[in-house]
């Protein structure tokens, strides 16, 4: 049995439905449609799955749940789940960017009538005490807040964004636990990819944000009576806190502040780094320079197709603004980063995914949006034609990937690189015009985005062929438009 053929059961009995109308009506033999209700033989197209879903007359909700359970038959429960939260994730970036508005501030509870530590319980005046320790931190010359907590802590990571934006000066470290196994948990969500959403904010805020991470047991813990497992230290407090954020010892004295330091300098050489923000042109070049390709799979997903490995030489002195300081040196470093890219891709077979709107997009804007606006003025419409046509031209054979529709925001995009090996992340940052490239080494999260490139619904794109063809009357309507 599967969980498709069970709800079909269910529907069957409940309408009291012989198996041969539904064989009949889907035009399939009634022997083969009794073991498609019995789960002995899978339904191979969703064009059946939908005939039976009309002959059923399920309503919107049932059919659904009807297709839902179809696909998690054929792709697996942990395989659906894993990746239709990582579709949510592209589809609604914009959500995980936002930066949320701290509240009013009040003045600090002293806690001077012992003269090391003090007790604090109940969840507002922890959150109360969180944020007047924490925006305290943001005033000082050089603040520092060090984290041992997880993400999953909803008031400390949306307060977070908010002082990292205020003051970009804001030094943040954070260490994490990741769940050791690809399980599910219980609410049918990864649990290193529910730990990415919650922290991307901070790296939005643009502030200094560096995460580490270790692995345990998480979703089958033993461990939910430790007494005190959370740590948030500044220079002027050390607060512990229990795993439900009800309860918590705040330190003051000096002397137990540098116990707790050096505790935490102990720890973060024995976790690994997450990821790597860079936040300048230069930096990510060297990046991307140095990434490393796999044999097989490699996956590029941006709505507006990655156009960088087509761009001619002649492009960057003609585009590039005079003023920029260094420009020979950062033209250099383009021409050689174009150039070993389109070398790179020559060599190793990659995917673009991308959206006919946002090809669209590109030929209305002249701008490509993995480089800061601020570094080059817009294409002209003759070289943005030239520089599709380099796209066509230099793509890897069943490398053109047009989805029909758009997935997520143009305006607020998450573009993404992944292969099994390394991968990055870019995204805008709340500075404006600034983008913040982030390297991403953590194999779960890789085994993921790789998955989830490679099984994304076939329904959702046009053939190859197809593609090529839309793209050359787009180009030729575009021509003509610039003709006239």
């Amino acid at each position: 049995m599967s969980v498709f053929s069970d709800l079909l059961g269910h529907h069957i009995a409940a309408k009291g439905i012989k198996s041969y109308e539904i064989a009949q009506y889907c035009g399939i033999e009634r022997s083969l449609m009794y073991k498609i209700i019995k789960g002995t033989r899978p339904v191979t197209s969703m064009d059946t799955v939908l005939l039976i879903a009309e002959f059923l007359r399920l309503t919107p909700s049932e059919r659904t749940d009807f297709v839902e359970s179809y696909k998690i038959s054929m792709d697996g429960f942990e395989n659906y789940y894993r990746r239709k939260n990582i579709l949510e994730l592209f589809e609604n970036f914009r959500k995980y960017s936002e930066i949320y508005t701290a509240p009013d501030h009040q003045p600090l509870v002293s806690y001077h009538d012992i003269s090391d530590m003090s007790t604090v319980s109940g969840q507002n005046e922890i959150n109360h005490l969180l944020f007047q320790i924490l925006f305290l931190e943001t005033r000082k010359s050089d603040p520092q807040i060090r984290l041992l907590i997880q993400p999953d802590t909803d008031f400390l990571m949306n307060l977070l964004p908010t002082l990292g934006y205020e003051n970009q000066n804001l030094s943040i470290t954070q260490i994490i636990c990741f769940h050791k196994s690809d399980e599910l948990t219980n609410d049918k969500k990864d649990y290193n990819l529910a730990c990415l959403k919650k922290i991307l904010p901070v790296y939005c805020s643009a502030c200094r944000y560096h995460v580490y991470y270790y692995y345990g047991d998480l979703i089958h813990s033993s461990a939910d009576l430790l007494l005190f497992p959370y740590l948030v230290l500044t220079s002027g407090h050390a607060l512990l806190l229990s795993k439900d954020m009800q309860s918590g010892i705040v330190f003051e004295k000096q002397d137990t502040l540098k116990f707790f330091h050096q505790m935490y300098e102990r720890y973060l050489e024995q976790v690994s780094s997450f990821g790597v923000v860079m936040n300048n042109l230069p930096t990510q070049l060297s990046y991307f320079h140095n990434i490393r390709a796999d044999m097989e799979q490699n996956y590029c997903f941006q709505m507006l197709p990655c156009l960088t490995f087509g761009i001619p030489d002649y492009f960057f002195d003609k585009y590039i603004y005079p003023e920029i300081p260094g420009r020979d040196k950062l033209i250099a470093m383009l021409m050689d980063y174009v150039h070993s890219i389109r070398k790179r891709f020559t060599e190793h077979p990659v995917r673009f995914i991308f959206s006919e709107d946002g090809l669209q997009r590109f030929l209305e804007t002249g701008r490509i949006p993995e480089y800061p606006p601020a570094v080059y003025r817009p294409f002209e419409l003759s070289d943005r034609i030239v520089l599709i046509r380099q796209f066509l031209k230099f793509c890897p054979p069943n490398g053109l990937c047009m989805l029909k529709c758009t997935i997520g925001d143009l305006d607020n995009e998450l573009f993404m690189y992944v292969n099994p090996r390394n991968g990055y992340l870019m995204f805008p940052s709340s500075e404006p015009d600034q983008l913040i490239c982030l390297d991403i080494t953590e194999p779960g999260l890789l085994h993921g985005f790789c998955d989830f490139c490679e099984h994304l619904d076939k329904d959702l794109f046009y053939t190859e062929t197809e593609a090529y063809s839309l793209i050359s009357s787009l180009l030729d309507k575009t021509e003509q438009k610039k003709g006239s």
